[in-house]
């Protein structure tokens, strides 16, 4: 007979050269008042800067603690996750937090809306909406609704239908080596629904992180959008979206490139021109629909 589980939620943290935040985070994670939560931190920290943090805060929450030298937040996440003992999976930024009442407001909603997912809108403390677009309204998850509902931090989802789904794509995300470096946890989702799983997104189911306030005119800032762009178009065509539900994704930076190069705000129009090249070559790198398990796909760089 197999033992019972001992934890309702497994929170896994891919976690590299934090310290501070992470402390912030097992702050908000005790006041939750729970025990049947655990947290697996993935260290791809070379050094001990998280052994004192972790055992000072382990007689409060369940902590384990993994070692990884392989770098990439979805290699982190597939490891952790194996590992997990939890009905439920969640993957929190490391510099993420969590209010006061998020498992208390969670769980209302799984007694009142069964489901196998569920997300929530990124917020700051004031509960302004961050980080993006996010719908106001609940919604079901579904092929059409991921790209404005999901947030890898507020997402939760059945240990079962994780599995079931492969995980995380490793060729995605930041850290993965390759060029598409973000959407991941669309791709994630999308896998999830093609199983058969259910989702539902609610605006009120909030939690927080740091806001950007980068400069957006740099050369550095500029190659972060090629890569999120190349995430997008990578996963869309992974994921057998027709051109014409790509075709908005072009035409936007297009215009972009146009009303600046008007402006001569050359490096507005860089931005535009990278987020471009990126979602062009996201879409054209793109290997064939499903040709691979997620926990299969090797992160290597696409050809040219």
């Amino acid at each position: 007979m197999e033992e019972p589980l001992q934890h309702r939620f497994s929170l896994v943290v891919a976690t590299l050269g934090r310290v501070e935040e992470i402390e912030r985070l097992l702050v908000s994670l005790v006041a939750q008042q729970r025990r049947d939560l655990e947290v697996l931190f993935v260290d791809q920290n070379g050094d001990d800067r998280l052994v004192p943090l972790l055992a000072r805060f382990s007689a409060e929450i369940d902590i384990v603690h993994i070692r990884s030298s392989e770098k990439g937040v979805c290699r982190a996440r597939n490891r952790g996750a194996a590992q997990a003992r939890g009905a439920w999976l969640m993957f929190p930024d490391d510099d993420c937090w969590y209010p006061d009442a998020f498992f208390q407001t969670l769980e209302a909603l799984m007694a009142s809306e069964p489901a196998d997912i569920y997300s929530g809108r990124p917020t700051a403390t004031d509960g302004r909406t961050i980080m993006g677009d996010f719908a106001t309204e609940p919604t079901a998850l579904t092929r059409d609704t991921v790209w404005d509902t999901l947030m890898e931090w507020i997402v939760i989802v059945r240990r079962p239908v994780y599995e079931v789904a492969g995980g995380f794509d490793a060729a995605l995300g930041p850290g993965s080596g390759t060029i598409w470096g973000a959407h991941e946890v669309q791709d994630m989702i999308l896998n999830c629904l093609e199983t058969g799983a259910t989702g539902q997104y609610f605006p009120a189911l909030t939690a927080h992180h740091p806001e950007d306030h980068g400069d957006r005119r740099t050369h550095e800032h500029a190659q972060k959008m090629y890569r999120y762009g190349a995430g997008l178009g990578y996963v869309l065509r992974r994921h057998g979206f027709p051109m014409r539900r790509f075709l908005p994704e072009i035409i936007r930076p297009l215009v972009g490139i146009f009303v600046y190069g008007l402006k001569a705000d050359w490096a507005m129009a860089r931005r535009s021109r990278q987020l471009l090249l990126g979602r062009l070559q996201g879409w054209r790198t793109a290997p064939a629909r499903h040709t691979a398990r997620r926990s299969d796909l090797e992160p290597v760089l696409p050809k040219a």
